[in-house]
């Protein structure tokens, strides 16, 4: 492993930022809130919101010239009640199958505007953007800007999006705001603390917008009894696995996600399948005073299968700074273990989690730290080679702070463990 990181000591880190709202500017039967996630190998699912809960039809029509349709397809919808609050229908249809790295023209419901998506690659290379704990402030404003700035595939976010916190109208502005990205490429999500609604007396469903909002597909990998709180897909043809954990679902062994994460990595093979990857909100590692050993309790029922699978990278959320760490198995530097990386720095209303702790038993294996918003990106180059670059959001400049070149577990002989080099901005 080759590692990079930027001291630009001269940084001055900006004042925090208000929450901001996105209207609703469209009629109440055209679409909103448009966003894709990957549904198998070769179709996508199309989800919206309409204002108009009754007539407005479930269907999308596609093809792959602007305004020419040659394919449709029927999906269906739901609604959703929260206190006195009431959603609007909320449609979610499956479209396919699709040829991989093409793009396609789309309209939801036969109103509104067009969109246009671009499916993933068939094959590596493969750029994965990873932001965590996103929110809607301006800061995440200036975060989506440098995303949408330089192309990607595919988004993964490993929790905490809207930052909704029981009013659901902002779960409506969360969705406006991310439309012109999330409609235009597959955003693959997991569920963090803030998707969590208290309960009320009429239902028992914890993650009731996040789970009629944001479904994603579960059902494909085996991921039936819990929803959308944990799930798996493959990317690039199967060149990458990619493992959504719920650090908000039974974890522990005996659970259902725990034999649903033996089964599902006992079916990766690694011949085949070079990089794997998972993400999660509440991180297994951290040495920021926000979040101490939350993620513990999972961190020992888990790791251990991670580690056996040879899981090249874990994302994680929830602590709002960013972090990574060397590879690591049970509190020690291993060169056949994940490598851990903290990206909860989307721009979220809480501000950053500025302080970290010097003699953190796990400081020494901390090789970057720094509390600033921002958004990392993961190329996939071949099957033996990635890059990680964690772009700090300098406001209207996305500067790349930290970089490393990391060699798949899969490969016959994994890179030596590099000395740590380790940063650290308070």
């Amino acid at each position: 492993m080759f590692r990079y990181a930027t001291h630009a000591d001269e940084y001055v880190r900006p004042p925090p930022r208000p929450l901001v709202l996105t209207e609703n500017k469209t009629p109440p039967g055209d679409p909103q809130q448009v966003h894709i996630s990957t549904v198998g190998a070769n179709k996508m699912r199309v989800s919206w919101v309409t204002d108009e809960r009754s007539r407005a039809a479930s269907v999308v029509e596609y093809g792959t010239s602007p305004k020419k349709y040659t394919a449709s397809a029927k999906g269906s919808h739901t609604t959703y009640h929260y206190g006195i609050y009431q959603s609007g229908a909320i449609h979610h249809v499956t479209i396919g199958p699709l040829k991989p790295g093409e793009t396609y023209y789309y309209r939801c419901g036969k109103a509104g505007d067009e969109f246009s998506l671009r499916t993933p690659p068939a094959n590596l290379p493969i750029e994965f953007a990873v932001v965590g704990d996103l929110g809607q402030t301006d800061w995440t404003r200036s975060t989506l800007s440098h995303i949408r700035g330089k192309d990607y595939d595919m988004l993964l976010l490993p929790g905490d999006l809207s930052y909704a916190d029981r009013v659901q109208q902002r779960w409506d502005s969360f969705g406006r705001l991310v439309q012109p990205l999330a409609s235009a490429r597959p955003w693959m999500v997991t569920e963090g603390n803030h998707e969590m609604e208290p309960r009320q007396h009429d239902y028992d469903d914890a993650f009731v917008a996040y789970n009629n909002r944001w479904r994603m597909p579960h059902e494909e990998s085996g991921s039936q009894s819990q929803s959308n709180l944990y799930y798996s897909f493959d990317a690039a043809g199967g060149a990458a696995h990619v493992v959504m954990l719920g650090s908000y679902a039974g974890f522990k062994e005996g659970s259902e996600q725990h034999a649903w994460l033996k089964r599902d990595l006992a079916g990766v093979d690694r011949r085949r399948t070079p990089w794997l990857l998972a993400l999660l909100h509440a991180p297994w590692y951290n040495t920021n005073e926000a979040h101490q050993d939350e993620g513990e309790s999972m961190r020992a029922a888990m790791e251990r299968l991670l580690y056996e699978a040879r899981v090249d990278v874990v994302f994680a959320g929830h602590v709002h700074a960013y972090e990574r760490f060397t590879r690591i198995y049970d509190n020690k530097a291993n060169s056949r273990g994940p490598m851990y990386i903290t990206i909860g720095d989307g721009g979220n209303r809480e501000d950053l989690a500025p302080k970290f702790i010097e003699d953190h038993k796990s400081a020494h294996l901390s090789v970057f730290r720094e509390a600033s918003f921002g958004h990392g990106r993961l190329r996939i180059v071949n099957e033996t080679s990635a890059v990680w670059r964690w772009h700090r959001n300098d406001d209207q400049y996305a500067t790349v702070a930290d970089e490393v070149w990391l060699e798949s577990l899969a490969s016959s002989k994994p890179a030596p463990q590099a000395a740590a080099c380790r940063s650290f901005r308070p």
